[in-house]
């Protein structure tokens, strides 16, 4: 019973250790590296988060907070101001955010996605929407003008005033 309740709080220990380290291993070992990073840098904008809000892990994450209340106009990325190390990053970044022990929610991972691309000047956005009574909201990171989550630009409308998130 225990295990079952483990499972649908964590989905990843769905997924057998043995498949788990065999997926870690068949990984390039510059992969393994980034791996470290992305946890380190994950801890720290949890950090960030819990003692100084969204700005404090913005600034950690290089990242310019957004709220201005338009977002980028829907376009189609084109991946050619990102190399392909970049998005191997990201794709990195997004496999590992998805496990525990870390909070993968779409603010930590725009913010670690943000400081893996602190070089592109990324914007973090922070957008809410109405839906079926309840109020959700959601974090996406936009680089060169385009967002790089097409359905959080369109869906949600960008915070025009900064706030501090506890």
């Amino acid at each position: 019973m225990l295990l079952g309740s483990l499972q649908t709080a964590f989905p990843w220990c769905r997924m057998p250790l043995k498949q788990r380290i065999r997926t870690v291993l068949s990984f390039p070992p510059r992969r393994w590296t980034d791996m470290l990073v992305i946890g380190a840098i994950a801890m720290r904008v949890e950090l960030a988060l819990r003692g100084g809000g969204v700005d404090r892990a913005a600034r950690l994450g290089h990242l310019r907070l957004g709220l201005t209340g338009s977002s980028a106009p829907r376009a189609t990325y084109t991946p050619e101001s990102l190399s392909a190390r970049d998005i191997e990053k990201l794709d990195t970044a997004w496999r590992l955010l998805r496990h525990g022990p870390f909070n993968g929610t779409c603010l930590r991972r725009a913010i670690v996605g943000g400081y893996l691309l602190r070089r592109h000047s990324p914007v973090l956005r922070i957008g809410v929407a109405k839906s079926g009574g309840t109020i959700e909201a959601h974090a996406w990171v936009e680089v060169d003008g385009v967002s790089l989550d097409p359905e959080g630009s369109d869906r949600y409308l960008v915070l025009s005033e900064p706030w501090r998130i506890s």
